[in-house]
């Protein structure tokens, strides 16, 4: 059956970089009950897929993502049941999204505010331009942050910090980001997509075995003890052991042909 993507576009380049665009800009990308349809279809048509080797994630017009529609809570009837199982239930892509087989690049060229911030923190790099802000914004309406930004927040900034931008409210701009290890670069809006194109590129060219057990194992270290970090390097690292990627890279090495994967050499 052919994908339906109905608030959003995806695109795969020939070099395995993949691309997914919220396609709202006039309403600044929200997190309707559309995108998180096409949430679940980017997960599941990336996952486990050996021609994608990279995914790039941006927003058209001057917003990533500005979170969910708030007009639309003024109009909604609620109910907590509802709600909590609306919420568990999109974990199911929050989860496999943060955990995706290849690496994420967020591509933010304006407001990631509420839901679109936690959405962007589950990409392994965020890249900026100086036109991007951020807010976990759910506190301007009395409402406790969501969509697994209450997990990977702390992890990135510190858990002081953490509170500090959730109980404000306030939002920050790239440059702050960057100090604060959230943004891992920052481009012009005109560079932007190239060079997220460049970075996945690069990265590419990797190991995406390797690369997908580093970041599952990486993701879930403040959980481990020492002993089930110590498990989880020597079976992974047993398994690598066994890949094709591994073995030319040692032919190389012993050929003293150039490597398979040299990042300082790439240009």
């Amino acid at each position: 059956m052919a994908e339906q993507w109905q608030a959003s576009k995806f695109e795969l380049g020939e070099d395995g970089v993949a691309l997914w665009t919220m396609t709202e800009p006039e309403i600044m990308n929200p997190l309707t009950p559309e995108l998180h349809n096409d949430f679940d279809t980017l997960v599941d048509r990336v996952e486990g897929n050996e021609d994608i080797r990279a995914l790039i994630i941006a927003g058209e017009g001057r917003a990533f993502s500005a979170g969910g529609n708030v007009k639309g809570m003024a109009t909604r009837e609620f109910n907590a049941h509802g709600m909590r199982n609306k919420l568990i239930s999109a974990h199911q892509w929050v989860e496999r999204l943060y955990n995706l087989d290849c690496p994420v690049i967020a591509a933010v060229d304006g407001l990631a505010f509420g839901g679109g911030f936690s959405f962007c923190l589950l990409a392994d790099f965020v890249l900026a331009s100086p036109k991007a802000r951020f807010c976990s914004v759910f506190g301007r309406i009395g409402l406790i942050p969501d969509l697994g930004v209450l997990y990977t927040l702390p992890r990135i900034v510190g858990m002081s910090t953490a509170k500090e931008l959730m109980y404000t409210a306030r939002s920050i701009d790239a440059e702050e980001a960057k100090e604060m290890g959230i943004v891992h670069a920052i481009h012009s809006s005109e560079a932007l997509m190239d060079e997220a194109r460049t970075f996945a590129q690069r990265l590419a060219k990797g190991s995406k075995p390797a690369m997908a057990l580093t970041k599952r194992v990486v993701n879930g270290a403040y959980e481990m003890s020492y002993r089930d970090l110590v498990d989880a390097e020597a079976n992974g690292q047993a398994l690598m052991f066994t890949t094709d990627f591994h073995k030319e890279a040692v032919r190389r090495f012993m050929a003293k042909e150039p490597r398979l994967y040299d990042w300082d050499q790439m240009k």
